[in-house]
């Protein structure tokens, strides 16, 4: 009725009698100290009285106390479902950033984020700083001759091996259609040569198999080394250069400063 709770009214109710208990009961007491009778209109007027002001009265203010709590406690779920909507949106907002970041097929990051990442730790870093530029061999042979998809299975499986062999020890990304690269500061000559070698080796033992038929894996890999800061732009090109070495001087293999480290048939 009239959006009054069933308890709102069984409070008003207890409410007027009370003050219909309390009117009658100074009335019963006092007019006869003042010498009267309390009966008649008197004793009906301290019934009626209370009935038809403290009733209406304690049922309005007990309805607004009611509405009130109400009104409050949807506040406090707005609360509870707009903190919840703010955390979604910033994981949400996390996750938007991170696959801004990341190359969807293999899971590292993308040339800009690598390229971004590469800039900075050549301007602001301090001490050596190695990086490690990898190219798939023979590529365009797994597409044409096992199709695009299993291209794709080789990149991931490269990705797999960038993350085993350079993520605890620095970043990786996708930086082309099948070249890699990976970034190691504080990392010396020797410690990049042997992380290059373990890439190298656990890309060569892959199994990958298509149609019943293994379908082998090997990376070129070149190595550039500097002290930070740097220009990472020269540091890219030198990496690229000993790339290029590595694929001219038969793949599978690993060049830094112009030297060969591994030499195997591909």
């Amino acid at each position: 009725m009239l959006g009054i709770g069933k308890k709102t009214a069984v409070k008003a109710a207890i409410a007027t009698a009370a003050s219909v208990v309390a009117s009658v009961g100074i009335v019963l007491l006092l007019v006869p100290m003042l010498g009267g009778q309390p009966d008649g209109p008197g004793f009906w007027m301290s019934v009626l009285c209370p009935l038809v002001i403290a009733g209406p009265a304690s049922l309005y203010q007990f309805h607004q106390v009611d509405v009130i709590a109400r009104q409050r406690d949807a506040i406090a779920r707005m609360h509870v479902r707009l903190e919840d909507a703010h955390a979604e949106l910033e994981r949400l907002h996390a996750d938007l950033g991170e696959r801004a970041r990341t190359d969807a097929l293999t899971g590292g990051l993308n040339r800009g984020a690598f390229f971004a990442a590469l800039e900075q730790a050549a301007a602001d870093g301090k001490g050596p700083v190695a990086l490690v530029v990898a190219d798939a061999d023979h590529f365009k042979k797994i597409n044409d001759g096992f199709g695009h998809l299993v291209g794709d299975e080789a990149l991931c499986r490269i990705g797999a091996a960038m993350e085993d062999a350079i993520g605890g020890i620095g970043i990786w990304g996708r930086i082309g259609g099948e070249e890699f690269a990976a970034l190691l500061a504080d990392t010396g000559r020797s410690a990049a040569i042997a992380a290059a070698e373990r890439l190298r080796l656990a890309i060569a033992e892959t199994k990958l198999v298509a149609d019943g038929q293994p379908v082998a894996l090997s990376v070129s890999i070149g190595i550039a080394c500097a002290s930070a800061p740097c220009a990472a732009i020269e540091l890219f090109r030198r990496a690229d250069a000993e790339l290029y070495r590595a694929k001219s001087g038969g793949r599978n293999r690993i060049v830094i400063d112009g030297r060969e480290v591994t030499a195997i048939a591909a």
